[in-house]
């Protein structure tokens, strides 16, 4: 393509010209020769005039006088052609100079652009290798390394670089020798993401028989999976793209749960606030002191099977509620009552307002 538009161009600078071509050079020998044309016309006329006879003087100037005209006015056509030419070509050798320091700067930057893609690289395998050393200062210098690579502007060897970072995330999660590489490796992915950069890695961090199960947000990746980990709402918020997160038998606590619900499973939430569910997610999951006023439900109401509880059985007495003045919004007909508390407001007490006696005494 680049071929293309280079020899189209090259065809429009050598291609004829449609309509005659004057030089700036014949226009001014034309000028030249116009006005000592004119000069000698003039001065014959000038002796015919004023040599006759005095009678016929005013005759002859008056008789000149369009003749004069015309040769002036070709005169300065020629003087005004010439300047006009002149400055066309001033023009186009300004534009073809312009045209040729964008060349060259068009070059070096291509040229700075290959010796940027060439250090990124030299970065990336350096980076690559340092994690592989025992020693944790050089591990650390590692990922900095990464971190450089995943958040430069260019964004050549990001997603490698992504990649990596992810990988070492995956292997030092429940590391406690390791929180440090753990905490610079989820920074810098972390960091790639806010950046658009995006790892092609699935990660399934499984908590179970840890101690601290409390987890990090991790952004940046194609999907991760949480299992039996805990999760209150700093962290929740903390998630770029719900959409790419999955829990598993998790506890959330103070969470507010708008949109990804059908990515729960089996997991307990715990005074947390509801705002968007379906029957699965209500099937699926465990709720305790949980507000579901305002809430909006997609779907159809479970049908009961015979001698088997009602499958949102899990939400009766455990605290789940709702207000009365903020029912939950959905288009099936459901009695909400039956599976959560309906909390009426509050009274409001009105003190008698003492009136002043402004009777005069």
């Amino acid at each position: 393509m680049q071929r293309k538009s280079r020899l189209q161009e090259s065809n429009h600078e050598t291609a004829v010209p449609e309509g005659p071509q004057i030089k700036a050079d014949t226009w001014f020998a034309l000028a030249i020769a116009g006005f000592f044309i004119t000069l000698t016309l003039f001065s014959g006329v000038a002796i015919w005039v004023f040599t006759g006879e005095p009678n016929l003087a005013l005759q002859r100037a008056q008789a000149f006088t369009p003749f004069g005209g015309a040769l002036i006015a070709t005169v300065t056509f020629c003087t005004i052609a010439w300047r006009g030419v002149l400055n066309t070509k001033q023009l186009e050798y300004q534009a073809e100079q312009i045209g040729h320091q964008a060349d060259q700067l068009g070059q070096t930057r291509r040229q700075n652009d290959a010796k940027d893609d060439e250090n990124l690289a030299k970065l990336l395998m350096d980076g690559t290798k340092l994690l592989g050393e025992p020693r944790e200062s050089h591990v650390l210098a590692g990922v900095a390394a990464l971190q450089a690579v995943v958040t430069s502007p260019r964004g050549a060897f990001s997603p490698q670089a992504m990649d990596i970072l992810a990988d070492l995330v995956e292997v030092t999660y429940t590391d406690h020798a390791k929180v440090k590489i753990f905490d610079a490796a989820r920074e810098a992915v972390n960091l790639g993401a806010a950046g658009g950069r995006m790892s092609t890695r699935m990660l399934r961090l499984t908590y179970a028989g840890v101690d601290n199960r409390w987890v990090y947000a991790i952004n940046g990746v194609a999907r991760v999976t949480y299992v039996s980990a805990e999760i209150d709402d700093m962290e929740y918020l903390r998630f770029a793209d719900l959409s790419r997160v999955r829990f598993e038998g998790c506890e959330f606590t103070g969470v507010i749960v708008d949109g990804n619900h059908r990515n729960f499973v089996d997991c307990t939430l715990s005074s947390c606030e509801i705002r968007t569910m379906a029957s699965g997610f209500l099937m699926k999951n465990a709720f305790d002191n949980c507000d579901f006023s305002g809430a909006k439900f997609t779907g159809s109401r479970p049908v009961p099977k015979k001698d088997r509880p009602h499958p949102w059985q899990n939400l009766r007495d455990r605290g789940n509620w709702f207000k009365q003045e903020n029912p939950i919004i959905s288009d099936a007909r459901i009695v909400w009552e039956d599976f959560l508390d309906e909390v009426a407001p509050l009274p409001v007490d009105h003190e008698p307002i003492e009136q002043e006696d402004r009777t005069s005494a």
